[in-house]
């Protein structure tokens, strides 16, 4: 009876042992990665997907089980620019070059330069119709709201921070603009070093 019992013991535990732990941030707590930080929205618990040196994405549910919230910020590498215009000229380009893989459909696109940060930052304000990921409807409407920036210590290196919505159509959620811009207000960059 000894041996049976340790071995569930044994089993027991090392099933536990292969479940990955999921990391919680609570909303309004500061994230930060080399180079820039910013505060996760207040109103929601936010799970971390990925955690590395130059990204960090969070997910976290909505008040509808078919609505999702999630925040990235990543670095990456981009040439030298002699002005904020052909940054925006950039960023436009790469974010048109996305596949036509007909799963979705760009409803709104706006794109400009963000004046209210003194670093050079494209702004973007999307929504699109993914025809692939449903939730019992014929599409399901992605809100986004995010900027790219040039990292004033190193001009060689973007940012991307971006907040984005995933809900059936008809699922309004006004606050959504507000919630983006605070996110984009709360980004700070810093030294690598």
């Amino acid at each position: 009876m000894r041996k049976i019992i340790i071995n569930l013991l044994a089993i027991t535990l090392s099933a536990c042992a292969g479940v990955p732990q999921v990391l919680l941030i609570p909303g309004g707590q500061k994230v930060t990665q080399p180079g820039v930080s910013f505060v996760a929205s207040e109103n929601k618990s936010w799970s971390v997907l990925v955690q590395s040196t130059y990204q960090v994405t969070l997910r976290a549910k909505g008040d509808n089980p078919s609505e999702t919230f999630v925040t990235s910020v990543s670095t990456y590498q981009i040439p030298k620019f002699s002005s904020p215009q052909d940054f925006l000229s950039f960023v436009k380009s790469g974010r048109a070059a996305e596949p036509e893989s007909g799963r979705f459909e760009v409803v709104k696109n706006e794109e400009q330069l963000y004046a209210e940060r003194a670093e050079t930052c494209v702004r973007h304000e999307m929504e699109s119709k993914d025809y692939g990921a449903k939730r019992g409807n014929d599409y399901t409407v992605i809100q986004y709201f995010g900027m790219n920036c040039i990292h004033p210590e190193i001009s060689t290196i973007g940012i991307f921070v971006e907040l984005s919505r995933k809900a059936p159509p008809g699922m309004e959620y006004p606050q959504f603009k507000a919630l983006g811009s605070q996110l984009l207000k709360s980004v700070e960059f810093m030294a690598y070093r």
